[in-house]
């Protein structure tokens, strides 16, 4: 029997114990976070709002930054939910597990011996690249955009709930988090290593990628556990930073015709390549900003590379 039909049948505190302390939370402050099951991933409320999408003085002359130099207004009429945190190793081993999915290589990863990076098809989420320490407290990595899908549309069998993946405008509002400069903490990437893993000096003296690092030390040479670092202004931790995120964009290098109202830009048919979005542990500054944008197949797998969950609300913004 299915989860969602489970519930459905069980007392008001049966569901309590179920799905621990979220309707509990959700009666105190509606802006608490929450979880739907034991092993489903914490959810945070993210208010309605309007921002600017992109960033106006870019160099609109380079292909990465050519749609983030067309900077758009976007009004985002209804809060919606994003995961707390990056999807971890251990909350995405409960869909492996549940689901019998199959999500072996190849993956991405940084080759010592061949001083690269390298595809290495014997590497998945339980045994990436890096980090050189594994732990189920971090974010799950060496998945696709398909191994994002398949997870989330999962998650919303098992709950009964809407869960997705963010849009692209979704997550660069939420990364934000009301702020309008080049990263959410402020201007400076000197400031990033409170609130964001980075290429930072203490991952130069583990790796040497021939590109600058960020001038501080946030004590991780590698991936960090999930919300080991400070939470940004709406309480999400890690939007810039140790995993880049897929979101459910198709990706185009321009934002003129692109939806205002927050919707994931796709189109009939589908498409091959996906938008990327905050950068990840070895990434310097520059390619972490809270309007950069990247691309890939939508069979990629890195071991930089995972996702966060979003949570569609009823009409009012309120938990479903």
């Amino acid at each position: 029997m299915h989860t969602a039909s489970v519930v459905r049948r069980l007392t008001p505190i049966a569901v309590l114990l179920l799905c621990g302390s979220a309707p509990v939370g959700h009666a105190a402050d509606p802006n608490a976070p929450f979880r739907d099951c034991p092993d489903c991933p914490e959810m945070q409320r993210v208010p309605a709002g309007t921002f600017v999408m992109g960033t106006p003085t870019a160099d609109a002359r380079a292909a990465e930054t050519r749609a983030e130099a067309q900077a758009v207004i976007v009004r985002l009429p209804k809060a919606f939910a994003l995961g707390r945190l990056e999807v971890t190793r251990r909350e995405y081993r409960a869909f492996v597990t549940d689901a019998g999915y199959d999500v072996h290589g190849p993956c991405i990863t940084w080759d010592e011996a061949l001083g690269r990076f390298n595809a290495d098809r014997g590497r998945g989420p339980d045994n990436p690249g890096r980090p050189r320490e594994i732990r189920d407290d971090q974010p799950v990595a060496c998945v696709s955009w398909t191994d994002a899908k398949a997870y989330v549309q999962w998650l919303a069998h098992r709950t009964g709930k809407p869960y997705r993946l963010p849009s692209e405008a979704e997550w660069e509002y939420a990364a934000r988090a009301g702020s309008a400069t080049r990263w959410p903490w402020g201007d400076s990437s000197t400031d990033a290593c409170d609130f964001a893993n980075l290429y930072d000096l203490s991952a130069r003296e583990s790796y040497s990628f021939g590109w600058e690092p960020v001038h501080c030390r946030d004590g991780y040479p590698d991936v960090a556990p999930a919300g080991a670092l400070r939470a940004n202004a709406f309480g999400l931790h890690d939007m810039i930073g140790n995993v880049s995120e897929w979101v459910e964009d198709c990706y185009t290098d321009s934002y003129v015709g692109r939806p205002r109202d927050g919707r994931a830009w796709v189109w009939a048919g589908g498409c091959t390549r996906r938008v990327q979005r905050g950068g990840h542990w070895a990434t310097p500054p520059e390619r972490a900003r809270s309007a950069f944008r990247e691309a890939a197949d939508v069979a990629t797998r890195a071991d930089s590379l995972g996702f966060r969950v979003a949570l569609d609300l009823d009409g009012k913004g309120e938990i479903r």
